[in-house]
């Protein structure tokens, strides 16, 4: 909550766009990586400490009430604190990568061709890189349900 609260009064708004939320946290007060960034949202939605309208984000709570030390930087173990526990039986993109090298992708073959399907068709890294295996001939079947999950708790 006091990352939020540092946030909102930093821009000294109490609405921003869900990328205005994500470019200030990480460009504007270089507080963590833009990837840090989205995570640390999500894990605020989960908890409720943000709440989104369409495609923006507002403070769940009175800002004004929030006692933020001058020159607030959040921890770096923030993300990990807010986040939820997350499953074990779900698949990050990295774990992706690992498992399409392990099945004789290049790394960066992989990483290319996932990205440009993940911008066109606007999924995330995961859904992308499970299809580029699939398209690429890999049996899927031991990770579909492992990436699936991940996806859907979104």
């Amino acid at each position: 909550m006091l990352c939020a609260a540092a946030f909102f009064r930093n821009k000294g708004k109490s609405v921003v766009t869900e990328k205005e939320f994500l470019m200030g946290i990480s460009m504007d007060f270089r507080w963590m990586p833009y990837s840090d960034a989205k995570e640390l949202l999500a894990a605020l939605l989960a908890a409720k400490v943000v709440k989104r309208d369409g495609d923006l984000i507002r403070p769940a709570f009175d800002v004004a009430g929030a006692d933020v030390p001058v020159a607030y930087r959040p921890p770096a173990d923030l993300i990990r604190k807010a986040a939820p526990s997350r499953e074990t039986d779900s698949m990050n993109f990295p774990q992706i990568i690992a498992f399409a090298e392990k099945h004789g992708m290049r790394k960066k073959d992989f990483i290319s061709a996932s990205n440009a399907l993940q911008k066109r068709l606007g999924i995330s890294p995961e859904a992308a890189g499970l299809i580029v295996l699939r398209d690429n001939g890999t049996d899927i079947s031991e990770i579909a349900e492992k990436v699936y999950s991940g996806i859907s708790r979104e």
